[in-house]
């Protein structure tokens, strides 16, 4: 039975990487996906269940239950395009979790991302709910644990074990490897599976930080973020065109206007009713969305000193810091100089 998101793009990185690493099984690790060495050379897409196909052929060709572990010490972040360098040349270590959040999925469209602040932790959470993974569930968590390591070392200095590993599934019978591979702290039957950075590193500054570079590279992410969000996702969907539409905005030097319900129709060339129906069959409303987002820029922009409160609620379409100031601590429970000091 095929699934909606089993023909969406995702980079054949993965696949590459597995033929390096054994270049005399071509045929075992391609077999039954449609896929040859020559069209992967020219090729730099796949589809999801070809992506996913191949790494049950790696499997089944290791033989081994940790195969995965010693696979994504192979795999860093920067080894994964736009998204690698977004993150790396963000202003900050949080800055640069949240574009993994927002943008892993143009990766790998099977898991669903997301950066949260909770617990006094940061998180960088992976949801497998969406697709059915099945038998490569814990493989494929294994290998994103990996690639979320190697960013944060490199932020944080190779040396770093501030990060703890949470996986929502009891250890398995490798598990005795976990430590070894991922050197720092894991912990099983977590609830979740991802992450966790202590909340105070959050403004640590990126070494690597471009300005030129990031917002290049969040540009690239949107437009291929785009080209990977199901047609009947239409949450995600909305969240990423007005996600698009605050950027915009932060980065200009005075407030348009703010993202209209009127708009994300024309751009999904309906009436505005189909996407009020559309949004409600999936228990949402454009509001709510367009405030969440609306709410997500302004912390961002508290984050980096160079925005004065005024500057960010005039960018934002408050009309003044006061009207801000009420409508942040209204929906955070902390004035915008609180979450300012706190965040620091």
């Amino acid at each position: 039975m095929t699934h909606p998101s089993d023909s969406l793009p995702c980079p054949s990185t993965y696949t590459r990487l597995l033929l390096l690493r054994w270049p005399t099984a071509t045929e075992r690790l391609l077999a039954g996906t449609g896929l040859s060495a020559e069209l992967l050379v020219h090729h730099g897409l796949i589809t999801v269940s070809q992506q996913l196909k191949v790494l049950r052929n790696a499997r089944d060709l290791a033989a081994r239950a940790d195969w995965a572990l010693d696979f994504g010490r192979q795999l860093n972040i920067n080894s994964h395009g736009p998204l690698g360098f977004a993150a790396i040349s963000a202003p900050t270590l949080g800055e640069g979790i949240g574009a993994l959040g927002a943008f892993a999925r143009i990766r790998g469209p099977y898991v669903a991302y997301s950066a949260v602040e909770q617990d006094r932790q940061l998180i960088l959470r992976y949801d497998t709910s969406d697709y059915p993974l099945g038998d490569l569930e814990v493989a494929l968590v294994e290998i994103l644990q990996q690639i979320a390591l190697s960013y944060t070392r490199a932020v944080l200095g190779e040396g770093d074990s501030e990060a703890t590993l949470h996986f929502a599934y009891a250890a398995r019978g490798h598990a005795g490897r976990y430590r070894e591979a991922f050197g720092t702290r894991c912990e099983f039957s977590a609830g979740f599976s991802g992450l966790a950075l202590p909340l105070a590193l959050k403004a640590l500054p990126c070494p690597l930080h471009d300005e030129k570079i990031y917002r290049s590279s969040l540009s690239r992410c949107r437009e291929a973020l785009a080209g990977v969000l199901a047609e009947g996702d239409v949450v995600a969907r909305a969240t990423h065109w007005l996600a698009a539409h605050f950027e915009h905005i932060s980065t200009h030097q005075k407030f348009t206007s703010l993202p209209r319900l009127e708009q994300l129709a024309g751009a999904w060339g309906v009436t505005p009713r189909t996407v009020i129906r559309r949004l409600a069959e999936r228990g949402a409303r454009f509001g709510d969305l367009r405030s969440a987002q609306q709410l997500e820029m302004a912390r961002r922009m508290l984050d980096d000193a160079s925005y004065t409160v005024s500057e960010i609620g005039y960018r934002l379409g408050y009309g003044d810091a006061a009207n801000f100031g009420r409508a942040f601590k209204r929906l955070t429970g902390q004035s915008p100089g609180q979450y300012r000091r706190r965040a620091r």
